[in-house]
């Protein structure tokens, strides 16, 4: 306990500032503090970027516990799969050169697939809705932390069933965005990192941006963190060998800033690709699957959202784009206890400076979908995934994530209450937002339900 306590005078002690004072900036300050409070996140930095202009930029915490370096406006952290955005863009602008085919299949560029892949196209790799199991799903975070060849990749999944079909569901897929690079390393006839180099990072002047490799010295390179077993725990850097264009690289604030300015003002792609990029990918059905290629595409009570989390083994990251309120925040943490609420954190601080992104309860003509979601959550606690309203596929997906939703939802306290705040129909699906009000906190639920009823996605961020 008193390590602990000692820890967070530490970081409260090593909070830095470099903000303007705009409106609602007292709020976000106390807003991140207390989420590293209550998430033991040693060190966070963020940006609010409004009209192409850095309106608040602040770095709070510590970079390295153990030496007690705080975290300042250029320290490097991992970003996960934000890096699927670079990806994304690398196979665009290859695509824009007649190199790569947004809709040939994946085995026309690399051989040896598994037979149940040689349908899959690159655009549903690029979408997450190809099948294709997540190997990451499988070996889970701290395994990022092994070197891996491809061949040790693949066999992880190879044998494994197709999730389903190609392009009639959704499910996210570290193992497409792996393909991916193989495909664009072979398309281009170079290694990935120099690609990104040579074509993305140096044009946009992003020379703080690039693969996290343990062995190199990467000057004020964030250590990472893990929160478990009720202590802080330090994590190894990840492996680019086993996370290839899902999830490979570094970055700062200053970087993904000038990253934001090229999304606003294209000088690698055309706008009519970016806007590719930004549309949602429709299923075979017609439905949305809430994902572009590179980017969720969730709309926040109507206004346009593009964003994306990263996760590694020590760090969470967000960046959330809402292009038409020209509004982007970006979140960097160096600690994996954050995962869960780093989206909800960009969220969050959105909706200070746009008050019109906040939910009003809407009327509830449908009581029992609303009572199938209080019973959902209600036994969020349960040691084992309650799977009564969901879908197979969704129960499956929950299962490797259960035991820490369950520690999460463990502290924030029973559910007290829950309102509907938004309905709409998805193709023959429906999706519906709540506003959860449990002990400890106030959460927005975004449920979607299938043709036959049962709950096939379900996401909560704090409010």
């Amino acid at each position: 306990m008193q390590h602990r306590l000692w820890l967070i005078s530490l970081v409260c002690a090593f909070t830095l500032a470099t903000a303007t004072r705009e409106a609602g900036a007292d709020e976000v300050d106390d807003y991140i503090r207390l989420q590293q409070q209550k998430s033991h996140t040693p060190g966070v930095a963020l940006a609010v970027i409004r009209d192409g202009r850095v309106v608040k930029e602040q770095a709070y915490g510590l970079a390295d516990v153990e030496r007690g370096v705080p975290i300042t406006l250029d320290t490097v952290f991992e970003i996960g799969s934000i890096t699927k955005q670079f990806t994304a863009t690398a196979v665009m602008m290859l695509g824009e050169k007649g190199k790569i085919g947004l809709d040939e299949k994946a085995s026309a560029y690399l051989e040896a697939l598994p037979d149940a892949w040689k349908d899959v196209t690159i655009r549903q790799l690029l979408s997450h809705t190809s099948g294709i199991p997540d190997y990451e799903a499988i070996m889970g975070y701290g395994s990022y932390r092994n070197p891996m060849t491809s061949v040790e990749v693949f066999a992880l999944v190879a044998d494994k069933p197709m999730d389903f079909p190609p392009g009639t569901k959704w499910s996210y897929s570290n193992t497409g965005y792996y393909l991916l690079t193989l495909i664009l390393e072979k398309v281009s006839g170079e290694p990935y990192g120099e690609f990104l180099q040579k074509h993305i990072l140096q044009p946009l002047g992003m020379l703080q941006t690039r693969t996290s490799e343990p062995l190199d010295i990467i000057p004020r390179r964030s250590a990472g963190y893990a929160y478990e077993q009720e202590r802080l725990q330090n994590r190894d850097p990840m492996q680019p060998t086993a996370t290839g264009g899902a999830g490979t690289l570094v970055s700062t604030l200053g970087d993904l800033a000038k990253w934001d300015r090229e999304l606003s003002n294209p000088s690698l792609l055309s706008k009519e690709s970016y806007a590719r990029m930004w549309t949602d990918v429709p299923l075979a059905d017609g439905a949305p699957s809430g994902y572009g290629l590179g980017w969720f595409v969730s709309p926040i009570k109507d206004h346009r959202s593009l964003e994306h989390a990263g996760g590694t083994a020590g760090f969470a990251a967000d960046v959330r784009r809402l292009p038409d309120d020209h509004l982007t925040v970006i979140v960097l943490t160096n600690c994996h206890c954050a995962g869960g609420s780093v989206a909800s954190t960009t969220g969050h601080i959105a909706r200070l400076f746009i008050p019109a992104l906040v939910y009003e309860p809407i009327a509830d003509r449908e009581p029992a979908v609303t009572a199938m979601v209080k019973e959902l959550y209600s036994h969020r606690t349960d040691p084992e995934v309650y799977d009564k309203p969901l879908s197979s596929e969704l129960a499956a997906r929950m299962k490797p994530f259960w035991e820490e939703s369950r520690r999460f939802y463990q502290s924030l306290g029973p559910l007290q209450s829950l309102e509907l705040v938004e309905r709409r129909d998805a193709g023959p699906a429906r999706q519906y937002r709540y506003r959860l009000r449990f002990k400890q906190s106030t959460r927005l639920a975004l449920i979607t339900l299938d043709g036959d009823g049962k709950i096939s996605a379900a996401q909560s961020e704090e409010e």
